[in-house]
Parts: C-alpha cells; structure tokens; sequence
C-alpha cells in the first residue's frame, strides 16, 4: 500500500498538476505515445546514452519544442496500483539514474530553447518538475544539519548566561532572561511557521487527492 501510494501521487496527483500548468512532458511507463505520429515529428531515438539518459523527457521536449500548439494531455483511463521494491540499494539506483538523467537535461539545447520559448508560468512549473525538485531536495540537506548546528550552539554557547531583555523599558527593572531561551524564542519565531507551511503545503494534495476518491 505504501508503494503504490507513491506511484499514485507521481502518476497522478502530479501529473494532473503538471498537465494544468503545462509542464508535463512524457514519463515512460505511466504513458502511451503515438508511435506513428511522434515519428513524424523527429522520432524517439537520441544520440548517446550518457547525455540522453532520461530519452523519455527528451522525447516530450522536442515534441513542445515543435510549436504549432502542441501539448502534452493527462487523460485518466484506469489507476493501476503498481508496487515498486523498497529495498535501499534498488531506489538508490533508481533516483541515481533520475537524478543524472536531470542533470544531463539541463546542459541541453532543449533546455534552453524551452527556456527561451515557454512563458514564465510554463517555465516555472517546468523547471521545478526537472531540476528545480533535485535542487530543492539539495538545499533542504543543507538546512537539515544547519539548524541542528544552530540548536547544538544554543546548547553549547554559555546558555546560563543572562540576557537583558529588549521589551523592557528603559524606566522599569530589565528582566534578565537565560541565553538558551532567548535562542530557542529566536529560532521558533523565525522557523516555526516555515515548518508548519512545510507540512500543510507537503501533506494538502495528498489529503485533497483521497477526498475526491474516497471521500470522507
């Protein structure tokens, strides 16, 4: 069930988003192709293996790079609940392979002629479906072990050590306040509701997705 949880938010939920915003591009087994007509626009076969490894999306960027109002439709024939293996050498490789499939796509001509050529909504969402996500997954590594490095400061850093506190005026007594909690106040006001919008925006198309199929 959680498996095929997952293949149900990618082949699903955000693939109807991508269509909406008109960012999506072909996702191999998820998909059907016109073989006939795509071979009338160029054909499905790419030059090598290392620079074309996600030949899939190649394929439905020279597609959109065709112009002429061409577009990439989401039509929902069936749900096939399909498991993937959760064993942790297996999904490494499987992201290994998305992940520089992603990066090859971005030293691309396609990618800059779509650049170029797709409005700034388009782009966008284009561009967080591709390359923007593997970023995005970057910079939240790195915030990870830097706010723990922030917390592990506040724990180390003389916390017995009074502060005065700022709220006070200047005709009253300043309280004086433990440097660990005038860090922890810090931090919850600055990132509390980060992580609370983290949640609620992570957790919402899922929830909304099981309400139009199941209901409540």
């Amino acid at each position: 069930d959680f498996a095929a949880g997952a293949e149900t938010a990618f082949g699903t939920i955000l693939q109807r988003s991508y269509a909406k915003l008109g960012a999506r591009m072909h996702y191999g087994h998820p998909d059907m192709m016109n073989k006939a007509y795509m071979i009338q626009q160029g054909g499905v076969s790419k030059a090598t293996k290392t620079v074309n490894l996600s030949e899939d999306i190649f394929a439905g960027m020279d597609f959109t790079l065709r112009g002429g109002g061409r577009a990439i439709q989401h039509s929902e024939y069936f749900h096939v609940t399909k498991g993937r293996d959760l064993g942790f050498g297996t999904v490494l490789l499987f992201f290994s392979k998305l992940s520089a499939g992603t990066g090859e796509q971005l030293l691309t001509r396609q990618m800059l002629r779509l650049g170029e050529g797709l409005g700034l909504p388009e782009y966008l969402s284009f561009y967080y479906a591709h390359g923007g996500f593997y970023l995005t997954q970057f910079l939240l590594s790195k915030c990870v072990p830097l706010l723990a490095y922030l917390w592990l400061l506040v724990v180390v850093d003389a916390p017995e050590v009074d502060f005065m506190d700022p709220r006070a005026s200047w005709q009253a007594p300043a309280k004086a306040t433990p440097g660990s909690t005038a860090m922890a106040r810090l931090l919850i006001a600055q990132f509390g509701w980060v992580l609370l919008l983290f949640l609620v925006a992570g957790s919402a198309p899922l929830i909304f997705e099981i309400w139009i199929q199941a209901g409540f």
